[in-house]
């Protein structure tokens, strides 16, 4: 027995095959995506919960997107790790299509050994036309949020009424 209570099992390691790919794909589409440890049990796969969800999230999943980074991109990802640091789920909320994990190992790669995001000239411009596009992009954020904030308030105002009755 394992420390969770879960009897030892030898799991299969190592690369995905396209038939494992492929029944995943399947069960997911039967199931959701949701329960893991099912949906690898219900596969047919001799791998466990945890390496199906990482599997589907970060290689199968519809929408992913492919390919290298776009300066666009890099620039999002500079100017939210300058706000929110290390919270790679956070920043992945504003590259649809790019998971957390992808965004982690681009910073790592890119910029953690020199520390200096905006060492060449190519990425100060590249920074450039994509703070023109995140500034619209926050404009149009902070237009939403003022016209939401009124409805915030008068709920959170009947809601303390309501509590001290």
């Amino acid at each position: 027995m394992s420390g969770r209570g879960v009897s030892e099992q030898c799991w299969t390691k190592g690369p995905w095959t396209p038939e494992e790919d492929k029944l995943l794909t399947q069960c997911v589409s039967q199931y959701g995506d949701g329960r893991w440890s099912f949906v690898a049990r219900s596969s047919g796969l001799n791998r466990n919960g945890k390496s199906c969800r990482l599997r589907w999230v970060n290689y199968l999943r519809p929408g992913l997107k492919r390919g290298h980074i776009t300066p666009q991109e890099e620039g999002i990802i500079i100017e939210l790790h300058a706000l929110w640091g290390n919270k790679w789920s956070t920043i992945a909320r504003y590259l649809p299509g790019r998971t957390d994990n992808e965004i982690k190992n681009y910073w790592r790669t890119h910029f953690k050994k020199t520390g200096k995001p905006f060492k060449s000239k190519k990425r100060r411009k590249n920074l450039a036309k994509s703070n023109i596009f995140w500034k619209k992009e926050m404009v149009e954020i902070k237009t939403l949020l003022c016209k939401q904030i009124p409805l915030v308030m008068t709920i959170y105002l009947i809601h303390k009424a309501s509590k001290k009755q």
